[in-house]
């Protein structure tokens, strides 16, 4: 019996539907997109109040709760229309948003997830460090456990939203010589006059995708509270992060052929 791979009625309207808000907010704009080297917050407001900050999350929180391959279509629509507009919706997304709906409590949801979702707050993931960044046994940002919570300190490179961010999902280590089995993650957020966070270093200029910003994340012994621990234990980390990464190749791949697919359809107009 062969296996049929063709989209549901529901994925072609959904794919239409994403194509369209992308070619009336997007491609008039992505020239100056790319030229201005700014984050453009008012397309980011448009897209969160079409509801595409939360396709993934589940509509108690405001989101759509759509199926992955809804996901990608919307992922591969996005980056037909500018790459770096969608690295940084993606980022929010798929990746700075996963452990907080996974793992945080009630609070947290409310007041970072759904504010997220929104379009309100903005955020990133680290994992990259200038040591160590597909080998994330190399890690060594630290979290050193203390009463009441964590005190998380080192640096993380190449942190897309980076320099905007509001909040981070970090990867850190309990022990710099566990390697892989020291790795957890742990909710920090930007440092305020009322509470400690991290603080952004030096912003990355970068040949393309320009509108999203990328940057140095600087965590100088902050302290986070034991409910910004997002696992359910201690040395779980690369785990949850297989779950996760999975779905991220699946969606580079998407993004990639979207923009291969729209090169070339511009050379064949051109």
């Amino acid at each position: 019996m062969a296996l049929d791979f063709s989209f549901t009625e529901d994925h072609e309207f959904f794919r239409q539907t994403v194509r369209g808000a992308v070619k009336r907010l997007i491609l008039p704009r992505v020239k100056e997109l790319d030229e201005k080297e700014e984050f453009p917050w008012d397309l980011w407001k448009e897209f969160a109040a079409l509801g595409y900050l939360g396709i993934r999350h589940e509509e108690k929180y405001g989101g759509m709760a759509t199926d992955t391959i809804s996901q990608m279509i919307f992922y591969e629509e996005l980056a037909r229309g500018s790459c770096g507009f969608a690295m940084s919706a993606i980022m929010q997304i798929l990746m700075g948003t996963y452990f907080i709906a996974r793992f945080g409590n009630e609070d947290i949801k409310q007041r970072i997830l759904v504010p997220a979702i929104k379009g309100e707050k903005i955020g990133t993931i680290c994992f990259t460090e200038d040591q160590s960044g597909s080998d994330l046994a190399g890690t060594r940002t630290l979290a050193t456990k203390v009463d009441g919570g964590w005190r998380i300190d080192g640096r993380k490179q190449w942190i897309t939203n980076g320099p905007i961010a509001e909040f981070s999902t970090v990867m850190a280590t309990v022990d710099r010589k566990m390697g892989l089995k020291g790795l957890n993650f742990y909710l920090v957020e930007r440092k305020t006059e009322n509470h400690d966070g991290f603080v952004p270093g030096q912003k990355i200029h970068k040949l393309g995708s320009r509108c999203s910003v990328t940057g140095e994340l600087v965590f100088d012994n902050v302290f986070v509270p034991d409910e910004n621990f997002l696992g359910e234990e201690i040395g779980k980390g690369v785990q949850y992060a297989g779950n996760i990464l999975n779905e991220v190749r699946v969606m580079t791949g998407m993004c990639a052929l979207s923009i291969a697919k729209e090169a070339m359809e511009d050379a064949r107009q051109y």
